[in-house]
């Protein structure tokens, strides 16, 4: 196979990894505060111009994403790990390539196909709205159907570039599409009557632009290739089927909560949760520069050693408790001050502290989890999320059995308490035993 010239020098210029780790680092956290900031200046916006019955509407549309998340279980971790595997096999490296483009649109398709047969049915049966404002609801999922399959198909993208270590790169177009997507439904909004139609087509429209740069930019770092040989796939596929399977409860666990008080709550309240929602994943969020910029090297120990570096694994574990664990215990305990100068909506803030505390003390814990989920994912142990997010699936529904859907928003809160803390537990668990050289549970792996 005829490799492009191109691609030789984008391979060489992710080489040697350590010099670039600090750098890609500092970009993601850069990327990260930039897009915490649109998040915090936007959606006071937002609301004021819509109202909160029109945000519950867009709240409604946007929770809909747990679809998209679900369908790149796997993928959204495997193709960084692969693309860092295979960083220095040109022609492997395009196979997988080839293969994972393919999978996302045949994947996005059939999500896009889903939601306009399903778009009917959750407007006027699913979401509790006023009956007069199913039909516009109804409008602005297929609409939104639409940003979701060019927003999915880009992932492939920036998870290419993460794996190589072109985060600088993607941490750019992020930002950069993710500022446009707000100014320009905001400008839209200003001009003409804001909507929620409006708002799901102005997101859908740059999300294309997006989707079409990006695959142009990786075209011309890469080249085009053909799929002839699969045999040396099929390591990729099985660790994608078990990993995605993992990674789908996990994503049931932690959408959990959403999809049980999208049927059970007003669509005010509803919109009211996912901004204090929003805002506790603004905190989890904070370690996923430093897990980013660890991960290669986790990768590198264990592929060289059988276990991780002790001083690296301190490092990581002290840096998410300085920048994430620390944070989400000081907002706990200022839950209510910060919506209410985040917001200054009495009503948002009466609704939403005390299930936003519960959420934050959540964050701190799986903050601690991430550090103990980078190593089984480093390790190639799929197959231990699988198994502690079925744990903490069953815990959920204890939890929800006990609390019943009369706790209103409170719950929600809950379920994510309860579970991160089995999650932590499993995993402090398995780290122990996997460090001394013994696997927690038997394994033909």
């Amino acid at each position: 196979m005829n490799l492009r010239a191109p691609l030789g020098r984008f391979l060489k210029a992710s080489a040697p990894l350590r010099s670039v780790a600090g750098r890609n680092a500092t970009s993601s956290f850069l990327a990260l505060a930039w897009l915490s900031l649109l998040s915090v200046l936007s959606i006071p916006i937002y609301i004021q111009m819509l109202g909160l019955v029109e945000w519950g509407l867009v709240a409604a549309c946007v929770s809909l994403q747990v679809l998209s998340n679900f369908l790149d279980a796997g993928f959204s971790q495997i193709v960084p790990r692969w693309a860092a595997k295979e960083a220095h096999k040109p022609s492997a490296l395009m196979h997988h390539v080839a293969l994972f483009r393919r999978m996302y649109w045949i994947l996005g398709l059939s999500m896009f196909i889903l939601l306009q047969v399903a778009a009917g049915y959750l407007a006027n049966n699913w979401f509790l709205v006023p009956l007069e404002r199913a039909h516009d609801l109804e409008i602005a999922i297929r609409i939104t159907s639409l940003q979701m399959l060019f927003q999915f198909v880009n992932n492939m993208h920036i998870g290419l570039w993460h794996g190589l270590q072109k985060q600088v790169l993607a941490n750019l177009r992020v930002c950069s599409f993710g500022t446009i997507k707000h100014v320009s439904t905001m400008l839209a909004m200003y001009i003409s009557a804001p909507h929620v139609w409006l708002y799901a087509s102005v997101f859908a429209f740059w999300a294309l632009i997006e989707m079409v740069t990006n695959a142009v930019t990786v075209r011309r770092m890469m080249g085009t290739s053909d799929l002839q040989h699969y045999a040396p796939l099929r390591p990729l596929l099985r660790e994608v089927t078990i990993l995605s399977g993992g990674i789908l409860v996990g994503l049931l666990v932690i959408q959990l909560d959403r999809i049980i008080l999208s049927r059970t709550v007003p669509v005010e309240a509803f919109g009211v949760y996912t901004v204090v929602a929003a805002m506790a994943m603004a905190f989890l969020q904070l370690q996923t520069p430093l897990t980013r910029a660890y991960f290669p090297l986790l990768v590198q120990d264990i592929e060289s050693t059988g276990r991780v570096s002790p001083a690296r694994m301190k490092r990581l574990i002290a840096g998410t408790v300085l920048i994430s664990t620390i944070p989400a215990l000081l907002a706990c305990l200022l839950a209510a001050p910060l919506l209410e100068l985040w917001l200054r909506n009495p009503g948002v803030v009466d609704t939403g502290a005390r299930p936003l505390q519960l959420l934050l003390l959540a964050v701190a814990v799986n903050s601690l989890y991430g550090c103990i989920y980078q190593v089984i994912l480093a390790a190639g142990q799929p197959q231990r999320i699988l198994q502690f997010n079925l744990v903490s699936l069953a815990v959920a529904g204890l939890v929800i059995m006990i609390m019943g859907t009369s706790s209103g928003l409170l719950l929600g809160g809950a379920i994510w308490l309860s579970t991160t803390l089995t999650q932590f537990a499993l995993g402090v668990l398995w780290f122990a035993l996997h460090e001394r050289g013994t696997p927690s549970i038997p394994t033909r792996d």
